[in-house]
């Protein structure tokens, strides 16, 4: 039975799981009222900048909020989520989870009550499975953070491409690297995708280090007129 579209928040990282959870609810029908990105200590400045989360807004078009949360960390969120349901008329909540328990426990026990519904539409899908779904469906996410001993500063700004993932693939054998990074071995920031009105192009960065993480710092980018794909390219 197919659910009727419903009026919902995307829990944003600006990553490709995000962006593509994003896709997928819209592919449905839902309608997709404002993106979200809950803010604790530093996060998501290292990993997800937000001056690349506020572009992506413009791209493509929706409109990105932030809540700052704190301790006692389940009230503030509930109290937060809250405030989107009573002001923006949200009825569910997407996440990009994939397979990490915790986080579906952590989401469900904060929305419960309150008259939302979780929707985790990559939730079980093999990341082998997600990594493909981004390649098919002409997403562009960029390396913005990743972790050593396993990666090193030439990972910082390259697509996420086929040639990447088989370098991925190769880590995943050799080190049990998820190929997702969902445990927090890499982050992405999606560029370009399907439902996107513009590109992002990332015109000047530079690449730092803090402890055992290296990270893309972007000083300049700026949106861009959408190029055709190879297929829709006119001969």
């Amino acid at each position: 039975m197919v659910k009727a579209a419903v009026r919902v928040a995307v829990l944003w990282s600006g990553g490709k799981e995000s962006s593509l959870a994003c896709h997928e609810v819209m592919a449905q029908g839902h309608d997709i009222a404002v993106l979200v990105t809950f803010i604790l200590n530093d996060w998501p400045f290292l990993c997800h900048p937000l001056s690349i989360m506020s572009l992506q807004s413009k791209a493509l078009g929706i409109p990105h909020t932030t809540l700052k949360v704190q301790e006692p960390y389940r009230e503030t969120y509930r109290s937060s989520i809250s405030e989107l349901v009573k002001r923006g008329g949200i009825q569910s909540l997407v996440t990009g989870d994939i397979w990490i328990d915790d986080h579906k426990r952590w989401m469900e026990s904060v929305c419960e009550g309150l008259g939302v519904e979780v929707i985790m539409p990559l939730w079980n899908a093999r990341p082998s499975q997600i990594l493909d779904s981004v390649l098919s469906r002409r997403f562009k996410p960029v390396f913005t953070c990743v972790k050593e001993p396993w990666f090193n500063a030439e990972w910082l700004g390259r697509e996420l491409d086929a040639t990447c993932v088989r370098d991925l693939n190769d880590l995943h054998d050799r080190f049990q690297v998820d190929l997702c990074g969902e445990n927090g071995e890499y982050h992405t920031m999606v560029l370009d995708g399907p439902m996107f009105k513009h590109s992002i192009k990332i015109d000047e960065f530079t690449k730092e280090k803090k402890s055992s993480i290296l990270f893309l710092k972007v000083d300049r980018f700026s949106l861009q007129p959408k190029l055709p794909s190879k297929e829709e390219k006119v001969p």
